[in-house]
C-alpha cells in the first residue's frame, strides 16, 4: 500500500488523525443538510402562519408535527423522492471520505491533500461493489427474518399481545443480523484499502479476520456502538430541555447535537483503526505480496553455461600442496642455477665464434708486440 512518505502505521489510532475525522464530519454535515432541506422547507411552510413559527413542531406530544405532515402529504411525496435520490448519491459519494479516512489511519507521518485524494479514488470501484452486495444481503436477511416473525405471529393459537412481542423480537433479530453484516462489510473495506485487494480477496480476508478473533471483534465493535448510542440519546434529552423558543437556544441545541455526532464519528474512526489491526494479522506479508527476483538487463543465452556469482567471486587457484609421501625438495637458488649449467642448461653462455686464420695471425702479432 502506498502511504504517505512510504511508511505504514503498525498501530493505527483515531486520535492521530483528528483533521481527517473533521473532514469526514464536514462532509456528513453538508450531506445531512441537503437531505433535510426538502422536508424542512415543506413542513416549515405548513406552520409559517403561527406566531412561534416552526418551533411548534417541537412541542411535546408532536400533535402539530403530525398535523403538518398530514396537510403536507401531497408536497412530501416529491420531497421524499428527491431525498431518496440524494440519499443514494450520498451513500456512494460517502465512500470517498471513508476510503481517505482508512488510508490516513493506516499511514504514518504527515498526510498531504494528494495522499487523501489517492486513497479516496483508488478503491472506489471495489467499495461500490461491496456496498451493493452488503445492501442486498442486509435487505434479504432482514426481510426473511421479519417475514418469518410475521408468519409465526399470525397463528391462531397466539394472542395479540404475544404476537406483538414475537414481531418485536424478530425485528430485533433482523437488526442484529444487519449490524453483523455491517461489521463484516467494514472488515472487507479495510482489507481493500490496507492490502490493495479486489472484492473477492477482500471478502476472504474479512472471513479470515473473523475466524481469527471473533470475540475480540464483537466486543470491540459493541462497546463503541453502545457508547455512541448513549451519547446520541443524551444529546436528544439535553437538546429537548434547552428548548427552541429563542435563537440562542436553537444554536445551543445545535451545538449539543453536533458535539454528540462528532463524538460518535470519532468512535467510528476508533473502530476502523481496530479493524485495521485485526485485518493486518491475516494479510500476507510484503515479501509474499511482492517477491523480489533478480533483474537482468542483458538477454540470457540458453546455450551458454550458467555462471553463478559464487564462481565469479572465487579465489584464484592455489599451488598444489606437497603430498604426504615425503617432503618436497626445496627449489634451488638463482645463483646456484647460474653457476651449474648441468642443473640449468638454459643459463649456459654460448662459446666464442671461430675467427678466420688471417685475423688470428694479426691478433697474435699484436699480442707479441
Amino acid at each position: 500500500m502506498n502511504h504517505a512518505q512510504g511508511t505504514i502505521e503498525e498501530r493505527p489510532l483515531a486520535r492521530k488523525r483528528p483533521g481527517v475525522v473533521l473532514l469526514v464530519y464536514a462532509f456528513r454535515l453538508v450531506a445531512a443538510a441537503l437531505l433535510a432541506w426538502p422536508f424542512a422547507v415543506t413542513l416549515g411552510g405548513a406552520v409559517s402562519g403561527y406566531p412561534r413559527g416552526d418551533a411548534v413542531l417541537f412541542d411535546q406530544g408532536g400533535l402539530l408535527l403530525l398535523e403538518a405532515m398530514r396537510r403536507s402529504a401531497g408536497a412530501l411525496r416529491p420531497s421524499s423522492a428527491t431525498s431518496l435520490l440524494l440519499f443514494v448519491l450520498v451513500c456512494f459519494f460517502g465512500l470517498l471520505p471513508l476510503a481517505a479516512l482508512l488510508g490516513a489511519l493506516g499511514a504514518k507521518g504527515r498526510v498531504a491533500a494528494r495522499d487523501l485524494g489517492a486513497w479516496a479514488l483508488r478503491p472506489i470501484g471495489a467499495f461500490s461493489l461491496l456496498l451493493g452486495a452488503a445492501a442486498l444481503v442486509e435487505v434479504l436477511l432482514g426481510g426473511v427474518v421479519i417475514a418469518i416473525g410475521n408468519a409465526v405471529a399470525r397463528k391462531e393459537a397466539i394472542d395479540t399481545r404475544a404476537a406483538d412481542l414475537i414481531r418485536v423480537g424478530f425485528v430485533a433479530g433482523a437488526v442484529v443480523l444487519v449490524l453483523l453484516v455491517s461489521v463484516f462489510h467494514d472488515l472487507a473495506r479495510v482489507a481493500v484499502v490496507r492490502g490493495e485487494l479486489g472484492v473477492r480477496a477482500s471478502i476472504k480476508r474479512a472471513f479470515a479476520a473473523v475466524r481469527s478473533a471473533p470475540l475480540a471483534l464483537l466486543v470491540g465493535w459493541s462497546w463503541r456502538a453502545a457508547l455512541g448510542a448513549a451519547l446520541l440519546g443524551a444529546a436528544l434529552v439535553v437538546g429537548s430541555r434547552i428548548g427552541v423558543e429563542r435563537t440562542s437556544q436553537v444554536f445551543a441545541g445545535f451545538l449539543v447535537h453536533q458535539a454528540s455526532v462528532l463524538a460518535v464519528l470519532f468512535l467510528r474512526a476508533s473502530w476502523l483503526a481496530a479493524a485495521i489491526r485485526h485485518v493486518d494479522r491475516v494479510l500476507p506479508s510484503q515479501a509474499e505480496l511482492h517477491p523480489q527476483t533478480p533483474a537482468t538487463s542483458e538477454p540470457v543465452d540458453p546455450t551458454s553455461p550458467s555462471e553463478s556469482p559464487a564462481e565469479d567471486d572465487a579465489d584464484p587457484p592455489r599451488a598444489a600442496l606437497p603430498s604426504a609421501a615425503g617432503p618436497a625438495e626445496p627449489p634451488a637458488s638463482l645463483d646456484v642455477l647460474a653457476r651449474d649449467p648441468a642443473k640449468n642448461p638454459a643459463s649456459e653462455a654460448p662459446g666464442p665464434l671461430p675467427l678466420p686464420a688471417d685475423e688470428k695471425v694479426v691478433g697474435e702479432e699484436q699480442l707479441g708486440a
